[in-house]
């Protein structure tokens, strides 16, 4: 029968300690389920033998089996009680080596343990008064909540649950039950603990000498521990440890772990002192002890100890700190190479150097057209100590004035100093106080040319007025003079960045333009009185006209404007939000006259707003939203809620951009086309990277503000002169640079060819048919580069042009009455018409061009007898494109029948008015021949019909034609009777004979054709 359990503690304890380690003398465990049924065994040193634990396994008994080397396992127990869970081997011989393993007895089959090697130690260590536990917590060589203790007397617990602890003052480490004897050993896992804070880390144990009694308890130890990764400690850790041990051990304590010189005035130096001090039982042996690479020549270092130190002694190391400039941030490391657990010691030194302050690099001074902007990164410290504050020095006229600015008065790091109205000329420079006192001057620094601001309409509703910014978002307030008007709301900028547009919105609703440049602000000018709400500006890059909307019933309408005021000409309604394209023609709108959902459409800007095209994207903006096209009219930008979308004109694909803080109130476009200005409703600004739209918009750090409606980008920069809406190959187009610096130079460039130098007007020739883009680069002498963008449709086709008249292919008149036309979209200007002529017998001659640049489409040619005429015509549309040649139109004028040779007798040579060129050739006999040498497809034989008239047929050379019948009810004179045509050009003899007797065959003249 099995036996009643009874209690494991101390099993489970020893099984678990076999579980814990894993080096050459402890076997691996892993047991505690019912179902093992093998014990698993472990070995441990004693003074009597191996000693040997296993775990109980509920067998009926057990014995313990010994191999040494190659002999058989013997029984070295006997049999042991089902009680036992260790035993002691006593007859092994000291140095001995043996296997060991545990059979379980039983009913069935024994249970045999893995096997376990050990070998009895020659000697067995000697129990000695030396008990300590010594943690080196190594903090000179990071961060750790540890702390270096040396604590005695030690205690070592029974083992438990697989481990021993062994305890002294603060300090408790959790170690395996068993240790197999000396050796080293990695540990997955060990408990370390002082005062209330404890981690497990892994370690590796060296132990020296271990003892245990018969009854498990530990005897004597004498290991070094090595631990890392406790947490919260980012360094390695060592720890000696000694119970009941005859075996000194080495511990050194080095004073301070970190060392701070403190504040230290350039040119003077501290000396800070290093105390080593021997803690252990044994002399600690020093490598190298030095400062690391680099640490020079602000750190020095006088070592003052030997290359031992006895145990309980101490020694110093002085190391001086000698800054060369004031800063914060000193550091060097000092190392000691020592003989200890830890091999190495470190200290952290830290200083700060202090000084007066250096001289600042720069002070940026960003202008707007009117003021300027001051800025400067705020500094937290300077000289090695905090800045008080900074003196902002003018120079004007040789004299010298300064400004007091606080330390801290800063936005995103930033100090800002701005001038509304500077004095012209004006240099500006900085210096730095700290707490020693004020440091030099920096560079000054003047303003440079103002060529571009942030135009906005900012403040309260009843107030609001226009204001500026530097590009960063600075806002630089300027006087906008005694004849301001208020509130201002809707804002654009004109093309040369030198003028306004702007809306006011008391009562009654008014557009306005107004100069505001660099050389001054000029008087506002009223261009439209509305009692609608007028928004959405948009000024042609033309210059010349301003689009804005309206609503008319609750309809919203786009209207366009001269930009020197006048009558507003109504483009559509139900369309929102206009936006120029770069052509200056046409218009980007939001169209709700569409049927289904609202679409970007491109329009007409006159009257009617005729759809030119609806983009691909199937989207659009909401009401309200802006919407912005950009320069080179590639781009719609427009706000959709907290986000920006871009779409394009070649595909269907909508970009979005990451959501900005609040819902976008209005966008404005970089002149060239490469930034995106955002504002929202919470009057912040950011930059976009259209070409990168998924980055994080930049928002610009110019500071809080409120109340912003509307801001638009002022840039100086050239303005391209208006051109049709349709150009022909050849084009001239003018721009005027006047808001440059003389002395800019131009390149041009259309659709991507290589930009070459031109001056206004530019003037391209053999442009391709399309829609093409114009830009134009200006570089002004002190580098500036600024574009502008024209599209423009080139017609480089010309018309079609075709011959209406004369519609037969021979007669007898004198002249030809020839009609012509054409067609082309952009209308016929003139007309260019030309002939050749063939005689009967003879090649084409050379085109005459009788009619050039005509614009006729009727004209008279004259025909000699005898002679094909082939008429030609091209035309010239407005545009100056000329068209083909027309196909030929031909038409013959016959020879005279005294060109006919009798070819036979019988005939009569007559004369008359009513004869074709008052002549004829009859007979009234069969058989009777006349023959011409010809060269010709076509042949019209001019004869005389009549009731009494025979007969004739037609030969080409020897090739018989056809007969002609020359009988008809009435007489008729000079009739034309066609003759078959022929494939190919006929060149020989044609025969006419007589097929009729008694019968009149009058023949008057014979026509030829070639084609």
């Amino acid at each position: 029968m099995r036996r009643a359990r009874k209690t494991v503690l101390l099993r489970t304890a020893l099984a678990a300690a076999l579980a814990a380690i894993t080096v050459p003398f402890i076997a691996h465990a892993a047991f505690g389920d019912e179902a093992v049924t093998a014990p698993t065994a472990q070995v441990f040193p004693t003074r009597q033998g191996v000693g040997i634990v296993w775990s109980d396994v509920d067998a009926a008994g057990y014995r313990v089996e010994r191999r040494q080397a190659a002999a058989d396992w013997q029984d070295v127990s006997g049999t042991l009680a089902a009680s036992a869970t260790s035993w002691i081997d006593e007859s092994i011989p000291a140095g001995s080596a043996a296997e060991y393993r545990v059979i379980g007895e039983s009913d069935s089959a024994p249970a045999t343990s893995p096997s376990v090697t050990a070998t009895r130690v020659e000697e067995p260590p000697a129990v000695g008064d030396i008990d300590a536990l010594a943690l080196d917590a190594n903090r000179g060589a990071g961060v750790t909540w540890l702390q270096n203790e040396t604590a005695t007397p030690v205690t070592a617990s029974a083992p438990a649950d697989g481990s021993r602890v062994l305890s002294a003052g603060s300090l408790k480490v959790k170690l395996p039950a068993f240790i197999a004897g000396p050796g080293n050993y990695d540990l997955p896992q060990v408990a370390l603990t002082q005062g209330d804070r404890t981690c497990s880390t892994e370690a590796v144990l060296r132990v020296k000498a271990v003892s245990y009694t018969p009854d498990l308890q530990l005897e004597t130890f004498a290991a070094s521990l090595a631990a890392w990764s406790c947490a919260g400690s980012a360094v390695t850790v060592a720890a000696e440890l000694r119970f009941h041990s005859a075996i000194g051990y080495q511990a050194l304590s080095v004073t301070p772990d970190k060392l701070d010189a403190g504040r230290v005035e350039v040119g003077s130096s501290v000396n800070q002192t290093v105390t080593l001090k021997n803690t252990g039982t044994e002399a600690v042996k020093f490598g190298p002890i030095a400062l690391n690479n680099g640490a020079g020549p602000d750190w020095t270092l006088a070592r003052e100890c030997g290359q031992s130190l006895p145990a309980g002694a101490s020694c110093t190391l002085t190391v001086k700190f000698l800054p060369d400039e004031g800063r914060a941030g000193y550091w060097a490391r000092l190392t000691i190479e020592d003989s200890t657990t830890l091999n190495r010691h470190t200290v952290e030194m830290t200083g700060t150097g202090t000084s007066l302050p250096k001289a600042p690099q720069s002070i940026n001074v960003v202008p707007t057209y009117r003021g300027l902007a001051l800025r400067w990164q705020d500094w937290p410290s300077a000289g090695g100590t905090p800045v008080r504050g900074y003196f902002l020095h003018r120079y004007l006229d040789g004299q010298e004035t300064t400004q007091w600015v606080d330390a801290g008065s800063s936005w995103a790091g930033w100090i800002t100093v701005t001038e509304t109205v500077p004095k012209p000329g004006t240099e500006y420079a900085l210096s730095v106080v700290n707490e020693i006192g004020d440091g030099p001057i920096g560079a000054r620094v003047k303003a440079a040319r103002p060529t571009a601001q942030i135009a906005l309409t900012e403040g309260p509703a009843g107030t609001r007025e226009l204001t500026a910014a530097t590009l960063d978002g600075t806002v630089v307030g300027f006087a906008v003079g005694p004849d301001s008007v208020t509130p201002k709301a809707a804002l654009a900028s004109a093309p040369d960045g030198r003028s306004l547009a702007f809306v006011t919105s008391n009562t009654d609703k008014v557009l306005w333009a107004q100069r505001v440049a660099p050389g001054g602000i000029g008087v506002p000018l009223k261009l439209w009185t509305s009692q609608a709400a007028i928004t959405h500006l948009s000024w042609s890059p033309d210059g010349t006209r301003i689009a804005f909307q309206t609503p008319e019933n609750g309809t919203p309408c786009v209207s366009v404007i001269s930009a020197a005021g006048g009558t507003p000409e109504k483009v559509a309604c139900d369309v929102t939000s206009p936006s120029w394209m770069p052509d200056a023609q046409t218009l980007i709108v939001v169209d709700r006259r569409l049927a289904g959902d609202d679409r970007f459409a491109r329009i007409q800007a006159k009257a009617g707003g005729a759809r030119v095209a609806t983009l691909a994207a199937p989207t659009a903006a909401a009401d309200g939203m802006p919407v912005r096209v950009s320069p080179d009219g590639r781009l719609v930008a427009f706000g959709s809620g907290s986000t920006v979308r871009l779409i394009d004109f070649t595909s269907a694909s909508v970009l979005t951009s990451p959501p900005l803080p609040a819902p976008i109130r209005s966008l404005s476009w970089d002149p060239d086309g490469e930034q995106l200005l955002a504002l929202g409703v919470d009057d912040q600004v950011h930059r976009l990277n259209p070409g990168r739209l998924e980055q994080t918009p930049t928002k610009l750090p110019g500071g809080p503000a409120g109340h912003r409606l509307d801001i638009a980008w002022q840039r100086l920069g050239l303005t391209i002169a208006p051109t049709a809406g349709v150009l022909g190959p050849q084009v001239s187009i003018g721009f005027d640079a006047s808001a440059l610096l003389p002395g800019t130079t131009f390149t041009c460039a259309v659709d991507g060819s290589t930009p070459a130098a031109c001056t206004s007007p530019y003037v391209a020739t053999n442009l391709r048919s399309g829609e093409q883009t114009l830009t134009i680069t200006a570089t002004e002498p002190d580098g500036r580069v600024t574009k502008a963008f024209r599209t423009f449709t080139v017609d480089a086709t010309g018309p079609v042009a075709r011959t209406l008249a004369p519609a037969y292919q021979g007669s007898t008149a004198t002249t030809a009455a020839v009609k012509v036309t054409a067609t082309d979209a952009n209308g016929v200007a003139t007309y260019d018409v030309r002939y050749r002529r063939a005689s009967y017998a003879g090649a084409y001659s050379a085109y005459v061009q009788p009619w050039t640049n005509t614009t006729a489409t009727s004209m008279n040619l004259a025909m000699a007898a005898g002679y094909e005429y082939c008429v030609s015509v091209r035309a010239k549309d407005k545009l100056g494109n000329v068209g083909q040649w027309s196909a030929e139109r031909c038409f013959s004028r016959p020879m005279d029948d005294r060109l006919l040779t009798l070819a036979t007798t019988g005939w009569t040579r007559a004369s008359g008015s009513a004869f074709y060129l008052g002549t004829t050739t009859q007979t009234s006999a069969y058989g009777k021949a006349l023959t011409r040498s010809v060269q010709g497809k076509r042949f019209f034989l001019v004869a005389t019909r009549c009731p009494t008239c025979g007969s004739v047929a037609v030969y080409a050379g020897s090739k018989y034609l056809t007969t002609l019948n020359l009988a008809s009810p009435t007489t008729q004179r000079q009739v034309l009777l066609g003759l078959p045509v022929q494939t190919t050009l006929f060149s020989g003899t044609l025969t006419f004979s007589t097929r009729s007797t008694g019968k009149l065959v009058q023949i008057d003249g014979l026509a030829v054709g070639r084609t």
